[in-house]
């Protein structure tokens, strides 16, 4: 009988692993080719994902699943281990590895079919998503570039501190795009005269990487690409505000090797963990904004913004997503539904 199974396995699994292969090697084979197509610009995935993919694995997935033969990955047994093992803050990154995962293992033939396919979600309601955690208002721009006014223009001994953080706050503020792109902006990447329509040119700014660190040398780069393998590039249109702020600074600040418009004084890409700290412990420190600010709450705000006015297809556009992120993970729903008073109490009020 093990023989019969083991010929039968063999016929139907013809790929690197098959069902009596464990969860820990299958899932370690798995991030292998991952990684291998992401180096080599294959799918949507970049080295980065990979890697935090990786930990989410050596995490949450192979302490618990790891000795099973990939034939036990049930619907019955992935349902036990997301109801006992899994806490809903990990839920979304662990049920978003296991997907690719397990789809993987269908394409090897060592599944017949996706065992997480009919496995409800286990999300819970009330855990917020991490980028919806508070929706920045008017007044909380205001208030924190006052902060950071106040901040560069206390009496203290030194070089003056640099519009650096104020100008990072207005060109998210005025992109939505991610705090990573927005550092890896070179000069190149601005044009003030750009052909929108025949005659007609509008400021803008080229989207086509981000700053991340170089896991072989620890350093900050500029990944030639936004994220998703460059799916994210794209080209906006700024407000004034940002093309006043980038016309002074393009003229204010000294040249640096790496063409950055954001870029320390030594002329080095810029941290963006750094940049939110000196936030948080030194500019907006004693604020009421500073008690939960941080860059990235204004890529959600202006999505919603854009959204609010044109759709959610032109905000996911103008964020370099899908409609469907943009709409799970960055625009605010408000709660006040459309007002339609004024049609009920004119059938109503008749009776």
């Amino acid at each position: 009988m093990d023989e019969l199974r083991e010929r039968l396995e063999a016929e139907t699994s013809a790929g690197e692993v098959g069902p009596s292969t464990s969860v820990r090697l299958a899932i370690e084979t798995y991030l292998e080719r991952r990684l291998e197509d992401a180096r080599n610009g294959v799918g949507r995935a970049n080295p980065r994902s990979i890697k935090i993919y990786r930990s989410v694995a050596t995490n949450w997935i192979v302490p618990i699943l790891g000795e099973l033969q990939v034939r036990h990955l049930t619907p019955g047994r992935l349902d036990g281990y997301f109801r006992r093992d899994v806490p809903p803050s990990r839920y979304p990154d662990v049920r978003k590895v296991l997907h690719g995962f397990l789809g993987w293992l269908v394409v090897q033939g060592a599944l017949r079919t996706d065992p997480l396919a009919n496995i409800q979600s286990y999300q819970r309601k009330d855990v917020q998503r991490r980028s919806k955690d508070r929706e920045v208002t008017a007044s909380d721009l205001t208030a924190v570039l006052e902060a950071i006014e106040a901040w560069m223009t206390a009496e203290r001994p030194g070089p003056r501190p640099s519009t650096v953080y104020r100008d990072l706050v207005l060109f998210i503020a005025g992109t939505a795009c991610r705090p990573g792109e927005a550092l890896a902006v070179r000069h190149e990447d601005v044009d003030f005269a750009y052909p929108v329509e025949p005659g007609v040119t509008r400021p803008v700014v080229h989207i086509t990487g981000t700053v991340v660190v170089d896991d072989a040398t620890g350093k900050l780069t500029r990944q030639p690409h936004t994220k998703g393998s460059g799916a994210g590039d794209r080209t906006l249109v700024v407000p004034s505000f940002v093309a006043s702020m980038l016309r002074e600074r393009l003229m204010a600040a000294p040249p640096n090797e790496n063409d950055a418009v954001f870029a320390t004084r030594t002329g080095n890409w810029m941290s963006l963990n750094n940049i939110n700290t000196r936030l948080r412990d030194r500019i907006l420190k004693d604020t009421e904004v500073g008690t939960w600010f941080e860059l990235r709450l204004l890529r959600s705000a202006t999505g919603t913004v854009v959204a609010n006015a044109a759709g959610a297809e032109a905000a996911a556009a103008q964020m370099g997503n899908t409609r469907e992120i943009a709409e799970s993970h960055y625009i605010h729903k408000s709660r006040l539904a459309p007002d339609h008073s004024a049609h009920i109490e004119a059938v109503w009020a008749r009776t």
